[in-house]
C-alpha cells in the first residue's frame, strides 16, 4: 500500500490572541444588520462589550461610542476611530405587483448588484426574505437587449418570497401585511467566510467592520493585560461615515491627534498582507508627524505596511478636520478587493494594523 501523502501545511500558523479576537467581533457584527443611521444593535454590541471589559463607553443620541482608557499621559489624548455603519439600501416604495423599490444608503450602486441577490427587508415583524432583480429580466424575454440594460436604481425591485405570484390587484396589500414599509433597512446577506488554511476573509461590509473589530481587539488585549497606554486613548466609533458627516460628533475638545481606523482598495496595493499607511486621501493630506509615529510603531511591532496615496474617497478623519477638529489626524486601513461588494482581506493585513496601533499606543 502507498505511503499517505502528508497533507499539505497551512500557509498560516495559528491566528495570535488579538488577530482571533478581531475575527470573532467580525463574525459577530457581520451577524447584524445595520447600515448609515441604522446602527443601534451594533452599539449596543460595543457598548455590552466594553462593560465586560471593564470599559465605560459613552453613548450619544445617534448612536456614536467613546470609550476612553487614560494612559500615563492625559495630556495627549489620542482617537482611534471607526465607523459602525456600512453602506446599505432602503426601501423607497412599495410597488403595485408585490415588488419593492430600493435605493442605496451610502456608496452603493446598481452595478454592485446582480440577478438574484438575496436581501431581506427589516420589518417590526421580523426580517422578511426576498430576492434583488432588475425589472428587465429575464433574458429571454429582452433577447440582445439585456446587456444593455440601464444600471439605475430606479430599475431595480426587490421581490419578497411572500409575494410570489401576485398580482397588481392583491401586491400592495401583501407587502403591507407582512410589515414592508418604505425607509426600512434591507439587508444583504454578508457571505462571510474565514478561511484559517489561506490566512483570508471574504465577505459583503468588511468596510468598515474589521476597524471596528481592531479597536474591540485591542479593547479586549488592554482589558485582559491591565494596560495603561502612554497617553490617553479614545476608542470611538461613528455613526455615518458612508454618507459623509460621521466620526465628528465623538470628536471633545481635549483630543490632540485622530487616527481614522479603515479599510482601502486592495488592488492598489503592492501585497494585500500588508497595512496602509495613508498619506493622502484625494486632495486632503495626513499630518505627516502622525503618520511618521504609525510608520515608526509598525516598524517597531514588525508589521507590513504600505504608505499609500488614496486618489478618491475619504475617512472620518476628513469630515473631523470639516467639523472643526484642530488636532493631528492619520489614517491606517486594511485594505481590500472588492470595496462595497464581496470584499477580501487577509489575515496578516489585519494584524498589522492592530499590531500598529498596539505599539503606537503602548511603546511595546
Amino acid at each position: 500500500m502507498p505511503a499517505k501523502k502528508a497533507a499539505p501545511k497551512s500557509k498560516t500558523s495559528k491566528p495570535s490572541a488579538a488577530l482571533s479576537s478581531a475575527l470573532a467581533h467580525t463574525r459577530a457584527l457581520l451577524a447584524i444588520p445595520a447600515a448609515t443611521n441604522r446602527i443601534t444593535e451594533t452599539a449596543d454590541y460595543v457598548e455590552k462589550h466594553a462593560k465586560k471589559c471593564g470599559y465605560k463607553a459613552e453613548r450619544q443620541p445617534d448612536d456614536t461610542l467613546r470609550i476612553t482608557i487614560k494612559g500615563k499621559d492625559t495630556k495627549r489624548v489620542v482617537g482611534y476611530g471607526a465607523h459602525l455603519d456600512r453602506i446599505g439600501l432602503m426601501v423607497d416604495d412599495l410597488c403595485e405587483d408585490g415588488t419593492v423599490k430600493i435605493s442605496a444608503i451610502g456608496g452603493l450602486y446598481p452595478g454592485h448588484m446582480l440577478d438574484g441577490v438575496i436581501a431581506s427587508i427589516a420589518t417590526k415583524k421580523g426580517m422578511v426574505e426576498g430576492v434583488i432583480f432588475h425589472e428587465h429580466t429575464p433574458i429571454h424575454k429582452y433577447g440582445a437587449e439585456f446587456e444593455k440594460r440601464p444600471q439605475k436604481w430606479k430599475h431595480m425591485r426587490l421581490r419578497p418570497d411572500a409575494c410570489i405570484g401576485c398580482s397588481k390587484k392583491n401586491g400592495k396589500d401583501k407587502l403591507k401585511e407582512i410589515g414592508v414599509q418604505p425607509g426600512a433597512l434591507v439587508w444583504l446577506n454578508p457571505m462571510l467566510n474565514i478561511d484559517e488554511k489561506n490566512g483570508t476573509l471574504r465577505s459583503r461590509w468588511l468596510d468598515n467592520t474589521l476597524g471596528c473589530a481592531v479597536l474591540l481587539a485591542l479593547m479586549d488585549e488592554w482589558s485582559k493585560a491591565k494596560v495603561t497606554p502612554r497617553f490617553t486613548i479614545d476608542l470611538l466609533f461613528s455613526a455615518a461615515e458612508e454618507a459623509g458627516m460621521g466620526g465628528t460628533s465623538v470628536i471633545r475638545p481635549e483630543m490632540t491627534d485622530f487616527v481614522a481606523v479603515d479599510t482601502s482598495v486592495g488592488e492598489d496595493v503592492e501585497d494585500l498582507a500588508n497595512c496602509s499607511i495613508k498619506q493622502k486621501a484625494g486632495r486632503f493630506p495626513y499630518t505627516q508627524s502622525l503618520t511618521e509615529e504609525l510608520e515608526d510603531a509598525a516598524t517597531k511591532a514588525k508589521a507590513g505596511f504600505e504608505r499609500r496615496v488614496f486618489e478618491g474617497g475619504g475617512t472620518d478623519a476628513e469630515q473631523a478636520r470639516g467639523a472643526g477638529f484642530k488636532g493631528r489626524l492619520a489614517c491606517i486601513v486594511t485594505p481590500i478587493y472588492g470595496l462595497h461588494s464581496r470584499e477580501a482581506a487577509t489575515f496578516t493585513a489585519l494584524e498589522a494594523v492592530i499590531k500598529t496601533l498596539h505599539t503606537h499606543a503602548t511603546g511595546k
